[in-house]
């Protein structure tokens, strides 16, 4: 493991949130492109963005995204230099069991309507999918793919995710490869907004596949 890998890899919780600067922004890009245990990184964070959206807002303003210097200052207070690498892991872990913990608080916000099926649409720089349900499954929902310097990125908004979980998102190109490109657990209203990310290249993704625990797919949706 280099001292660059080590930099990125500190990078990739604001990479995630979006709070890098464009040069950060493309240090961390070129380096997934050739990094598969970072990309494996961001899909695991790739839920935070959303557990954050959920957090109960207070009486004031609306919650903000994090700014570039409030990422940096939290940084800073949650690494000290002499932090040993497995403290440092387990204050993440207790970081993310509690942003979980109130982002599945429940709220009295309804969450917006899924869009009816469509055929795979072009939107803005990505392609825009809908999922079919697998036989016996109540899975909907569209996701959209976005092309990377490094491979795809991929944001989901899914209902009728049944079970316990965990749920898996996986991205098969036309050669019928798989890669896992995110995992998360169960929601109380069974909907979910996850984006994960992929080394395949969008020109090669067939399709996207959600399954359960057990890995039965709960549905697909197809880009040709």
């Amino acid at each position: 493991m280099t001292a660059g890998h080590d930099a990125v890899r500190r990078l990739l919780g604001a990479y995630v949130l979006g709070g890098l600067d464009d040069t950060d922004q493309h240090t961390v890009d070129a380096h997934l492109s050739t990094c598969a245990e970072c990309r494996t990184e961001v899909g695991r964070l790739a839920a935070v963005p959303e557990l954050l959206q959920r957090l109960p807002e207070g009486p004031g303003a609306p919650l903000e995204p994090p700014s570039r210097a409030g990422l940096d200052a939290f940084l800073r207070r949650a690494r000290p230099r002499r932090l040993p690498i497995l403290a440092l892991s387990a204050a993440c872990l207790i970081l993310a069991i509690v942003v979980g913990i109130l982002a599945l608080r429940p709220t009295t916000a309804p969450a917006p309507p899924l869009a009816a099926p469509s055929p795979a649409v072009s939107v803005s720089a990505g392609t825009e999918v809908q999922f079919i349900a697998a036989a016996g499954s109540g899975l909907s929902g569209r996701a959209l793919l976005t092309p990377r310097q490094w491979g795809v990125s991929v944001s989901l908004e899914l209902a009728g995710l049944s079970g316990d979980g965990p749920f898996m998102m996986k991205v098969l190109d036309r050669g019928g490869q798989a890669e896992q490109a995110a995992c998360w657990g169960r929601t109380q209203s069974a909907q979910a907004r996850v984006t994960g990310a992929s080394s395949i290249q969008l020109a090669d993704v067939d399709s996207i596949q959600i399954a359960d625990h057990d890995g039965k797919t709960l549905g697909s949706a197809r880009l040709r």
